[in-house]
């Protein structure tokens, strides 16, 4: 019960900075008239995993999850069967057999972004404004979720760019090292 209170606080907290920060109520329905189809990749065994697809869905920017368990049942199954953009924040080893999967079926890589713990701190590769990110310590991944949110909005190039979280433990079923990954179908633009 108590890992559930902080989940809630951290998203909570931080959905509410990054909204006042960048605006995202307006994100999600940037263009009213396309049609979106994005389907998310939840690993559900792993806190920030649950964190970066709650604040994407509490933003109504995915269509459909698939949450995979600890063994990665669902995971070649439901993949299978996606179209449109898919986008997961997993451990390393689930973003390799979904990108292995996607791309031969015909899916191109549209985002990378590595995410890795040490020295206390959340460091991360990622493209776009670090400011959202840097200020934040276990909330995180609402931040990277808002970041690759508007990131995929914008069809501009970004600028790679480094940054470091606020200082936090590791909380205990998380690997340690995540991507956070997007994958489009060939003719499928978010």
């Amino acid at each position: 019960m108590m890992a559930w209170n902080l989940k809630r606080r951290d998203v909570l907290g931080a959905g509410a900075l990054g909204t006042a920060a960048v605006g995202l109520g307006a994100l999600a329905r940037s263009e009213p008239g396309r049609s979106r189809t994005v389907t998310l990749v939840e690993e559900s065994g792993v806190p920030e995993s649950r964190q970066f697809a709650s604040a994407l869905i509490d933003n109504g920017f995915a269509g459909e999850v698939i949450r995979i368990d600890p063994s990665l049942n669902g995971l070649l199954y439901e993949l299978e069967a996606t179209t449109g953009t898919i986008i997961g924040m997993t451990s390393d080893p689930v973003a390799m057999i979904a990108g292995q999967l996607l791309r031969e079926r015909g899916a191109h890589a549209r985002q990378f972004w590595q995410h890795h713990f040490a020295g206390g701190r959340w460091r991360h590769r990622t493209e776009g404004s670090a400011r959202l990110i840097e200020s934040t310590t276990h909330a995180w991944p609402v931040a990277v979720a808002h970041q690759l949110q508007s990131v995929m909005d914008n069809r501009s190039p970004q600028v790679t760019n480094d940054c470091t979280s606020g200082p936090c433990a590791l909380l205990a079923s998380s690997p340690g090292m995540l991507v956070s990954w997007v994958y489009e179908f060939e003719g499928y633009q978010s």
